[in-house]
């Protein structure tokens, strides 16, 4: 499977609608990462730890963050790592953690340091980049454990190239959702072709999501000549 820059995306919506959504480039971003973890992988993702200091109620993601699998206390990232180096394909869902085992939602399988154990999942939740405590703390230091995902030298996501017509297509529906509406507040019958065209994109996306999976899916070539 070719792999490609999330970024490849974002040109190709800003070349399918115009140089104004360039203005943008932050929202398209989290777009496009809020549609590729939607379209998801088949063979899942690998699992990483990342010490980091908790001032506020706050945390900046790192960009090769593909989701958020649980908190724990103290600075752990070395041992951590070691113990999770093996492990791969791990997909999240909204109630298990699914891998070669099936991991239950309270991570009673993945290793942490006997003395201390995982935050509540109900005092954080995942929103765009940032991870959001329901509290605040004071130079805590806590463990980080997410599912990664390869990135280029500039920090973009690199995702599967089938993934790119779907992205793209996501891209220019919102900014045609959230921009244009402003354009065809003067005339019913603007406001009424604004919304079919809407449909439009919105079933364009739904049906390039499905067709991305699709192409995931596929044996390659070398897999093929193996039976």
């Amino acid at each position: 499977m070719k792999r490609t820059s999330i970024r490849q995306s974002l040109i190709n919506a800003i070349e399918e609608t115009d140089e104004n959504l360039s203005r943008y480039p932050n929202q398209m971003l989290k777009w496009a990462k809020y549609i590729e973890r939607a379209i998801g992988s088949a063979s899942g993702y690998k699992v990483k730890a990342l010490t980091v200091t908790l001032t506020g109620c706050y945390i900046d993601l790192p960009k090769d963050c593909y989701r958020v699998i649980g908190v724990f206390p103290g600075d752990h990232e070395d041992e951590a790592n070691v113990q999770y180096r093996d492990i791969a394909n791990i997909i999240i869902k909204e109630d298990t953690i699914v891998g070669a085992d099936v991991y239950d939602r309270d991570l009673t399988k993945l290793w942490i340091p006997m003395e201390t154990t995982w935050l509540n999942a109900m005092m954080w939740e995942e929103i765009t980049d940032q991870l959001h405590m329901i509290q605040e703390y004071e130079n805590k230091e806590v463990t980080l454990v997410y599912t990664y995902i390869e990135t280029d030298q500039k920090g973009y996501w690199i995702i599967n190239e089938s993934h790119i017509d779907a992205i793209t297509k996501f891209i220019v529906y919102k900014y045609a959702k959230k921009y244009y509406w402003k354009i065809f507040k003067s005339g019913t019958l603007l406001r009424q072709g604004h919304i079919a065209t809407i449909k439009d994109l919105k079933a364009d996306y739904s049906i390039a999501i499905r067709n991305a999976r699709a192409e995931d899916g596929k044996e390659t070539p070398f897999e093929k000549e193996q039976y």
